[in-house]
């Protein structure tokens, strides 16, 4: 058995996943709103106190977890907080000096591109899938095209929308900014992976049990999206946490992330998305 973490900007996930015949079969999977991001959004160069703190006890307690476990390998990754806050580093030296493990602080094109091969995995049969992933502190796309692969990443997410509110005009400006030089392919069709797009496609299909084989591949139209969006729009914080699907940790932050969604689908015009649970955590077994 392996097992990856994956330490984002709005939350910290586990997944143990046992192979089989060359199929993989996920046996645990833990999920923890930790924001280690939190602040950055507002112009703070570095990672807080609590944030680490709070991020650390995660992992501790995924380490209990594992033990139950006979894990072979364990890969830690960081994403966009990580890559951007002055002392990271010193988060990275504490997680060694705690738990023995060395945590990889990959890339933007690097996420982007595990991104991309965790969902053709679970959705092989979609022609020329672009994948996007709506983080907490960032936001990838990616594509294959007759260029070749084209991955990209902008410091752009839900979590630093909440903190510094933008119009849906320089929510663009922002994206293509990070996404210079990204090509579309022909024909191609839009593949959302990551929390902003599971928690959307949960509330959808109004699923009270995630179901991560349910909800690959369930189909959503560009005017379904904005119904989601207008009906979070419509309540507090508090009653999102009603609605079957939302996720506790999500519920301030998950409208900002369909806002980048829309004009994402917008500027490309992309007439629906399609659901999908494996994102990078599972790219990275695929690869290794």
């Amino acid at each position: 058995m392996r097992a990856v973490m994956d330490i984002g900007t709005n939350s910290c996930r586990l997944i143990i996943v046992e192979t089989k015949e060359g199929q993989m079969d996920t046996v645990c999977r833990r999920l923890t709103t930790t924001r280690i991001g939190q602040g950055l959004g507002r112009g703070n160069r570095c990672l807080s106190e609590e944030g680490m703190q709070r991020t650390l006890e995660a992992l501790r307690d995924y380490s209990r977890v594992m033990a139950n476990y006979p894990i072979e390998k364990v890969y830690l990754i960081g994403t966009q907080a990580l890559r951007e806050a002055e002392n990271s580093g010193e988060f990275c030296r504490r997680v060694k000096e705690a738990l023995g493990w060395e945590l990889d602080i990959i890339s933007g094109q690097r996420e982007a591109y595990l991104s991309y091969l965790g969902a053709i995995s679970a959705l092989p049969d979609l022609t020329n899938p672009v994948v996007l992933d709506i983080g907490g502190g960032s936001t990838e796309i990616m594509a294959a095209t007759d260029s070749g692969i084209q991955a990209a990443s902008a410091p752009l997410g839900g979590l630093r929308l909440l903190e510094k509110p933008r119009d849906d005009r320089a929510i663009l400006q922002c994206l293509l900014d990070g996404w210079q030089g990204f090509e579309l392919p022909s024909d191609c069709s839009l593949v959302g992976v990551g929390g902003t797009a599971t928690t959307l496609g949960a509330i959808y299909t109004k699923m009270k049990v995630y179901d991560p084989e349910q909800l690959t591949g369930v189909e959503m139209s560009r005017q379904a999206v904005q119904t989601v969006l207008q009906l979070l729009e419509s309540l507090t914080a508090q009653q999102r946490l009603t609605l079957p699907g939302m996720l506790q940790g999500r519920e301030d932050i998950l409208p900002w992330g369909l806002h980048i969604l829309l004009t994402v689908m917008d500027h490309f015009r992309f007439s629906s998305l399609r659901i999908c649970d494996r994102d990078l955590m599972y790219g990275i077994l695929l690869e290794s």
